[in-house]
């Protein structure tokens, strides 16, 4: 027979062999909770990487387009109407045309420029310094500027023309700069 006393001792330790594994079961349950909101910020954290790295592409090759396009912008500045010479040749510019736009003249033509800056030095014959234009003996006629600092500037050889005394064409050799516009 089974005293009153053994019956409550075998259901208490029934009772707290219960309790026993409910905590250990909470203890798992927490562990799993832990490991999968670890597992979660890791993905966060690879997802964010994969992010930055092919942003950085997208930035250079946004770069890269603006470089082209400025290379490719030279002949085409040396081209156009407002700055060419008549004679028909490709790449080359009109003297006359270059000391109009170096004035504040170019500023009406701000949102035309697909550039940060357009400058023409005169190389032959050879200056004895760098000097801007409008003024005497100058040698550098800035046509546009932005105003935008740390520009990367690419560049192409022109012939830079004239007409004197009716029918002759003086040229001298010229370097026509672009300035690309930086990404900010």
């Amino acid at each position: 027979m089974v005293r009153k006393n053994e019956v409550f001792s075998v259901v208490g330790c029934r009772l707290s062999g219960v309790g026993r594994r409910g905590k250990a079961g909470q203890m798992k349950i927490m562990q799993m909770t832990f490991m999968i909101v670890a597992v979660f910020f890791f993905f966060i954290l690879v997802g964010l990487f994969f992010l930055m790295i092919s942003l950085k592409d997208i930035r250079s090759g946004a770069e890269q387009l603006n470089r082209d396009q400025a290379i490719s912008s030279l002949g085409t500045i040396a081209d156009m109407s407002e700055l060419n010479y008549g004679s028909g040749e490709s790449m080359t510019i009109d003297k006359d045309k270059l000391r109009i736009m170096s004035g504040n003249f170019s500023r009406d033509y701000d949102s035309f420029w697909p550039v940060a800056s357009i400058g023409v030095y005169l190389l032959y014959p050879t200056p004895d310094g760098m000097r801007k234009c409008p003024g005497t003996d100058c040698n550098y006629y800035e046509i546009y500027n932005n105003g935008q600092k740390g520009v990367e500037t690419h560049s192409a050889f022109v012939s830079v023309c004239e007409k004197v005394e009716g029918d002759f064409d003086v040229c001298e050799v010229g370097k026509l700069e672009v300035g690309m516009r930086l990404i900010e």
